[in-house]
Protein backbone atom coordinates (compact mmCIF):
# COMPACT_ATOMS: atom_id res chain seq x y z
CA UNK A 1 0.00 0.00 0.00
CA UNK A 2 1.45 3.34 -1.31
CA UNK A 3 1.48 6.65 0.74
CA UNK A 4 -1.53 7.90 -1.44
CA UNK A 5 -3.86 5.04 -0.23
CA UNK A 6 -2.96 4.79 3.36
CA UNK A 7 -3.78 8.78 3.23
CA UNK A 8 -6.73 8.47 1.26
CA UNK A 9 -7.80 5.15 3.63
CA UNK A 10 -6.95 7.13 6.69
CA UNK A 11 -9.49 10.16 5.14
CA UNK A 12 -12.36 7.67 4.74
CA UNK A 13 -11.92 6.34 8.70
CA UNK A 14 -12.06 9.91 9.21
CA UNK A 15 -14.94 10.21 7.24
CA UNK A 16 -16.73 7.61 9.12
CA UNK A 17 -16.59 8.76 12.19
CA UNK A 18 -17.24 11.82 11.43
CA UNK A 19 -20.35 10.74 10.09
CA UNK A 20 -21.44 8.28 13.22
CA UNK A 21 -21.03 11.44 15.10
CA UNK A 22 -23.73 13.00 12.97
CA UNK A 23 -25.73 10.19 13.35
CA UNK A 24 -25.70 9.55 16.72
CA UNK A 25 -26.32 13.39 17.48
CA UNK A 26 -29.62 13.01 15.35
CA UNK A 27 -30.18 10.25 17.47
CA UNK A 28 -29.78 12.56 20.25
CA UNK A 29 -31.59 15.81 19.07
CA UNK A 30 -33.82 16.21 21.44
CA UNK A 31 -31.56 15.29 24.37
CA UNK A 32 -28.33 16.76 22.82
CA UNK A 33 -26.51 15.13 25.69
CA UNK A 34 -23.51 16.33 25.95
CA UNK A 35 -23.63 18.77 22.84
CA UNK A 36 -20.30 20.77 24.65
CA UNK A 37 -18.65 16.95 23.71
CA UNK A 38 -19.69 17.09 20.33
CA UNK A 39 -19.13 20.54 19.64
CA UNK A 40 -15.23 19.51 20.87
CA UNK A 41 -15.13 16.58 19.01
CA UNK A 42 -15.98 17.91 15.68
CA UNK A 43 -15.46 21.27 13.70
CA UNK A 44 -18.41 24.31 14.42
CA UNK A 45 -18.79 24.09 10.35
CA UNK A 46 -19.92 20.21 10.39
CA UNK A 47 -22.27 20.82 12.62
CA UNK A 48 -24.23 23.35 10.89
CA UNK A 49 -26.80 21.47 9.38
CA UNK A 50 -27.56 19.21 12.65
CA UNK A 51 -27.14 22.67 15.30
CA UNK A 52 -29.34 24.33 12.88
CA UNK A 53 -32.01 21.62 14.06
CA UNK A 54 -31.69 22.36 17.45
CA UNK A 55 -31.77 25.69 16.97
CA UNK A 56 -34.70 25.40 15.60
CA UNK A 57 -36.73 24.22 18.15
CA UNK A 58 -36.05 26.90 20.24
CA UNK A 59 -36.81 29.22 18.07
CA UNK A 60 -40.02 28.07 16.86
CA UNK A 61 -42.23 30.20 18.94
CA UNK A 62 -41.61 33.24 20.36
CA UNK A 63 -42.94 32.80 24.05
CA UNK A 64 -41.07 29.27 24.07
CA UNK A 65 -38.44 29.12 26.83
CA UNK A 66 -35.87 27.08 27.78
CA UNK A 67 -34.45 25.16 30.95
CA UNK A 68 -30.89 23.04 31.11
CA UNK A 69 -30.01 21.42 34.17
CA UNK A 70 -27.43 20.03 35.52
CA UNK A 71 -23.79 20.01 37.50
CA UNK A 72 -21.16 22.73 36.97
CA UNK A 73 -19.22 22.24 34.19
CA UNK A 74 -21.11 20.05 31.78
CA UNK A 75 -21.68 22.41 29.44
CA UNK A 76 -25.16 24.40 30.02
CA UNK A 77 -24.02 27.80 29.53
CA UNK A 78 -22.02 27.00 26.88
CA UNK A 79 -24.64 25.47 24.52
CA UNK A 80 -27.17 28.06 25.75
CA UNK A 81 -24.79 30.74 24.29
CA UNK A 82 -24.17 29.16 21.16
CA UNK A 83 -28.01 29.17 20.34
CA UNK A 84 -28.17 32.93 21.30
CA UNK A 85 -25.03 33.74 19.10
CA UNK A 86 -26.99 32.18 16.12
CA UNK A 87 -30.65 33.72 16.29
CA UNK A 88 -29.12 36.86 15.29
CA UNK A 89 -31.36 38.34 18.06
CA UNK A 90 -30.18 41.05 20.61
CA UNK A 91 -28.62 38.81 23.73
CA UNK A 92 -28.07 39.67 27.80
CA UNK A 93 -26.82 37.60 29.95
CA UNK A 94 -28.19 37.82 33.94
CA UNK A 95 -25.99 36.01 36.38
CA UNK A 96 -28.78 34.98 39.59
CA UNK A 97 -27.27 35.44 42.85
CA UNK A 98 -28.71 34.67 45.85
CA UNK A 99 -27.69 38.76 46.71
CA UNK A 100 -28.78 40.61 43.89
CA UNK A 101 -32.45 42.65 43.50
CA UNK A 102 -34.92 42.66 41.02
CA UNK A 103 -33.67 46.25 39.82
CA UNK A 104 -30.64 44.10 38.94
CA UNK A 105 -32.95 42.59 36.25
CA UNK A 106 -35.79 45.06 35.05
CA UNK A 107 -34.03 48.65 36.14
CA UNK A 108 -34.69 51.52 38.07
CA UNK A 109 -35.51 55.07 37.48
CA UNK A 110 -33.30 57.41 38.20
CA UNK A 111 -33.39 61.49 38.28
CA UNK A 112 -31.21 63.56 36.17
CA UNK A 113 -31.56 67.53 37.30
CA UNK A 114 -34.92 66.34 39.13
CA UNK A 115 -36.52 64.37 36.25
CA UNK A 116 -37.12 61.01 35.92
CA UNK A 117 -35.08 58.27 33.50
CA UNK A 118 -35.92 54.66 32.92
CA UNK A 119 -32.20 52.75 33.17
CA UNK A 120 -33.65 49.82 31.89
CA UNK A 121 -32.31 46.34 33.26
CA UNK A 122 -30.86 43.57 31.13
CA UNK A 123 -33.97 41.82 30.24
CA UNK A 124 -34.82 44.26 27.61
CA UNK A 125 -33.49 42.41 25.68
CA UNK A 126 -34.50 39.30 22.69
CA UNK A 127 -32.73 36.41 24.60
CA UNK A 128 -32.39 36.74 27.78
CA UNK A 129 -29.59 33.76 29.54
CA UNK A 130 -30.61 33.34 32.60
CA UNK A 131 -27.50 31.38 34.35
CA UNK A 132 -27.99 29.62 37.32
CA UNK A 133 -31.25 30.75 37.80
CA UNK A 134 -32.48 28.23 41.03
CA UNK A 135 -30.08 30.77 42.64
CA UNK A 136 -31.93 34.03 42.54
CA UNK A 137 -33.84 34.60 45.89
CA UNK A 138 -38.23 34.63 45.95
CA UNK A 139 -37.71 37.86 45.20
CA UNK A 140 -36.42 38.12 41.93
CA UNK A 141 -38.11 35.22 40.56
CA UNK A 142 -41.42 36.95 41.02
CA UNK A 143 -39.99 39.86 39.02
CA UNK A 144 -38.72 37.22 36.35
CA UNK A 145 -41.83 35.75 36.16
CA UNK A 146 -43.77 38.75 35.03
CA UNK A 147 -41.05 38.75 32.20
CA UNK A 148 -41.36 35.35 30.78
CA UNK A 149 -45.06 35.35 30.69
CA UNK A 150 -46.43 38.53 30.45
CA UNK A 151 -43.29 39.97 28.59
CA UNK A 152 -43.15 43.11 30.40
CA UNK A 153 -41.81 44.58 33.90
CA UNK A 154 -43.21 46.95 35.91
CA UNK A 155 -40.82 49.82 37.59
CA UNK A 156 -41.94 51.73 40.47
CA UNK A 157 -45.22 51.31 39.68
CA UNK A 158 -45.45 51.95 35.53
CA UNK A 159 -45.90 48.68 33.47
CA UNK A 160 -42.96 48.51 30.49
CA UNK A 161 -43.63 46.48 27.34
CA UNK A 162 -40.33 43.82 26.42
CA UNK A 163 -39.34 43.03 22.93
CA UNK A 164 -42.10 41.41 20.84
CA UNK A 165 -39.73 38.47 20.27
CA UNK A 166 -38.77 37.66 23.76
CA UNK A 167 -36.72 34.28 24.64
CA UNK A 168 -35.13 32.98 27.80
CA UNK A 169 -32.57 29.92 28.57
CA UNK A 170 -32.11 29.20 31.27
CA UNK A 171 -29.94 26.89 33.24
CA UNK A 172 -30.08 25.74 36.69
CA UNK A 173 -27.95 23.78 39.00
CA UNK A 174 -29.34 20.49 40.69
CA UNK A 175 -32.05 21.40 43.76
CA UNK A 176 -29.93 19.50 46.28
CA UNK A 177 -26.60 21.69 45.53
CA UNK A 178 -25.94 24.39 48.31
CA UNK A 179 -27.23 28.01 47.46
CA UNK A 180 -30.32 27.15 45.19
CA UNK A 181 -33.71 27.68 45.70
CA UNK A 182 -36.47 25.41 44.56
CA UNK A 183 -38.94 27.22 41.49
CA UNK A 184 -42.31 27.60 42.03
CA UNK A 185 -44.94 25.46 39.90
CA UNK A 186 -46.17 28.30 37.94
CA UNK A 187 -42.41 29.50 36.71
CA UNK A 188 -41.81 25.98 35.72
CA UNK A 189 -45.03 25.12 33.80
CA UNK A 190 -43.67 28.69 32.08
CA UNK A 191 -41.07 26.66 30.19
CA UNK A 192 -41.80 24.49 27.61
CA UNK A 193 -39.20 22.51 27.78
CA UNK A 194 -36.12 21.16 29.46
CA UNK A 195 -33.04 18.85 29.04
CA UNK A 196 -30.23 17.41 31.29
CA UNK A 197 -26.47 18.14 30.43
CA UNK A 198 -25.38 15.10 31.78
CA UNK A 199 -21.60 14.31 33.40
CA UNK A 200 -19.26 13.71 31.01
CA UNK A 201 -17.52 10.30 30.70
CA UNK A 202 -14.00 9.34 31.05
CA UNK A 203 -13.16 9.37 27.28
CA UNK A 204 -15.32 12.72 26.56
CA UNK A 205 -13.58 14.38 28.86
CA UNK A 206 -9.97 12.70 27.51
CA UNK A 207 -11.02 13.90 23.96
CA UNK A 208 -11.39 17.46 25.50
CA UNK A 209 -8.50 17.67 26.69
CA UNK A 210 -6.42 16.19 23.61
CA UNK A 211 -8.35 18.44 21.52
CA UNK A 212 -8.75 22.06 23.17
CA UNK A 213 -6.90 23.80 21.12
CA UNK A 214 -8.08 22.08 17.77
CA UNK A 215 -11.51 24.03 18.10
CA UNK A 216 -12.50 25.33 15.43
CA UNK A 217 -13.71 29.17 15.29
CA UNK A 218 -16.21 29.19 12.30
CA UNK A 219 -19.31 30.38 12.77
CA UNK A 220 -22.49 28.66 11.83
CA UNK A 221 -25.14 30.75 9.56
CA UNK A 222 -27.32 32.68 11.07
CA UNK A 223 -30.97 31.96 10.95
CA UNK A 224 -33.82 34.02 9.85
CA UNK A 225 -36.25 33.88 13.21
CA UNK A 226 -39.27 35.64 11.28
CA UNK A 227 -39.44 33.01 8.10
CA UNK A 228 -38.66 29.90 10.24
CA UNK A 229 -41.40 30.74 12.30
CA UNK A 230 -43.92 31.70 9.80
CA UNK A 231 -42.69 27.89 8.21
CA UNK A 232 -43.40 25.99 11.48
CA UNK A 233 -47.11 27.95 12.21
CA UNK A 234 -48.54 26.09 8.47
CA UNK A 235 -47.75 23.05 9.66
CA UNK A 236 -50.88 20.98 10.20
CA UNK A 237 -52.06 18.54 12.32
CA UNK A 238 -55.31 16.70 13.03
CA UNK A 239 -57.85 16.29 15.72
CA UNK A 240 -56.43 12.52 15.79
CA UNK A 241 -52.85 14.13 17.52
CA UNK A 242 -54.97 16.51 19.68
CA UNK A 243 -57.09 13.39 21.13
CA UNK A 244 -53.46 11.20 21.78
CA UNK A 245 -51.87 14.52 23.72
CA UNK A 246 -54.76 14.59 25.84
CA UNK A 247 -54.39 10.73 26.48
CA UNK A 248 -50.27 11.36 27.06
CA UNK A 249 -51.93 14.17 29.36
CA UNK A 250 -54.32 11.97 31.34
CA UNK A 251 -51.79 9.78 31.64
CA UNK A 252 -49.11 11.42 32.78
CA UNK A 253 -51.44 12.43 35.86
CA UNK A 254 -51.92 8.99 37.08
CA UNK A 255 -48.25 7.76 38.07
CA UNK A 256 -47.05 7.54 41.29
CA UNK A 257 -45.12 11.05 40.96
CA UNK A 258 -47.03 14.57 41.80
CA UNK A 259 -47.37 16.27 38.15
CA UNK A 260 -47.78 19.74 37.02
CA UNK A 261 -50.21 19.28 34.32
CA UNK A 262 -52.09 22.57 32.68
CA UNK A 263 -53.40 23.27 29.26
CA UNK A 264 -50.63 24.95 28.71
CA UNK A 265 -49.05 21.93 28.87
CA UNK A 266 -50.90 20.40 26.32
CA UNK A 267 -50.47 24.18 24.03
CA UNK A 268 -46.93 23.87 24.29
CA UNK A 269 -46.87 19.98 22.98
CA UNK A 270 -48.40 21.44 19.90
CA UNK A 271 -46.03 23.70 19.06
CA UNK A 272 -42.93 22.26 19.93
CA UNK A 273 -44.37 18.99 17.64
CA UNK A 274 -45.16 20.86 14.78
CA UNK A 275 -41.74 22.40 15.38
CA UNK A 276 -40.06 19.03 15.15
CA UNK A 277 -42.00 18.19 12.14
CA UNK A 278 -40.80 21.31 10.17
CA UNK A 279 -37.38 19.82 10.98
CA UNK A 280 -38.08 16.47 9.52
CA UNK A 281 -39.27 18.38 6.16
CA UNK A 282 -43.04 17.28 7.26
CA UNK A 283 -45.68 19.94 6.75
CA UNK A 284 -48.14 17.95 9.12
CA UNK A 285 -47.84 16.46 12.96
CA UNK A 286 -47.75 12.57 13.21
CA UNK A 287 -47.84 10.67 16.50
CA UNK A 288 -44.22 10.09 16.31
CA UNK A 289 -43.12 13.62 16.43
CA UNK A 290 -45.26 14.03 19.63
CA UNK A 291 -43.95 10.79 21.35
CA UNK A 292 -40.31 12.19 20.90
CA UNK A 293 -41.04 15.32 22.26
CA UNK A 294 -43.38 14.93 25.05
CA UNK A 295 -40.98 13.41 27.67
CA UNK A 296 -38.56 16.69 27.35
CA UNK A 297 -41.69 18.76 28.13
CA UNK A 298 -43.00 16.90 31.10
CA UNK A 299 -39.36 15.66 32.63
CA UNK A 300 -39.11 19.21 34.37
CA UNK A 301 -42.67 19.21 35.61
CA UNK A 302 -42.59 15.56 37.88
CA UNK A 303 -41.80 16.86 41.09
CA UNK A 304 -39.29 15.04 43.24
CA UNK A 305 -38.58 12.29 41.41
CA UNK A 306 -36.70 9.63 42.98
CA UNK A 307 -36.16 6.39 40.61
CA UNK A 308 -33.35 5.17 39.93
CA UNK A 309 -34.62 4.77 36.03
CA UNK A 310 -33.60 8.33 34.34
CA UNK A 311 -36.43 11.20 34.09
CA UNK A 312 -36.99 9.99 30.38
CA UNK A 313 -36.79 6.51 30.56
CA UNK A 314 -39.51 6.31 32.95
CA UNK A 315 -41.81 8.85 30.95
CA UNK A 316 -41.37 6.73 28.20
CA UNK A 317 -41.88 3.49 29.89
CA UNK A 318 -44.74 4.71 32.06
CA UNK A 319 -46.25 7.22 29.87
CA UNK A 320 -45.83 6.86 26.10
CA UNK A 321 -46.06 3.41 26.18
CA UNK A 322 -49.00 3.45 28.41
CA UNK A 323 -51.15 4.81 25.85
CA UNK A 324 -52.43 3.40 22.83
CA UNK A 325 -52.64 5.67 19.58
CA UNK A 326 -55.83 6.65 18.34
CA UNK A 327 -57.22 4.88 15.24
Amino acid sequence: MNDNQRLNLKEEYKKREIQELLDQLDRDLVGLVPVKTRIKEISALLLVHRLRKALGLTSANPGMHMSFTGSPGTGKTTFAKLIAENLNLDFKRIQFTSDMLPSDINGFTKYINNQPHLQKGPVFSNMILADELNRGNPKCQSAFMECMEEKSVTIDGTTHKLPHLFFVIATQNPSDQIGTYPLPESQLDRFMISFSMNPLSSKHEKDILMNQSKVSNDKLDKINLEELMKKVSLVQYKDLVVEYIQSLKKQASEIKFDVILSTRTLLFTVQISKAYAFLQNKDYVTFDEVQKTFPYILRHRIKNFDSNMGIVNYIQKEVIEKVALPR
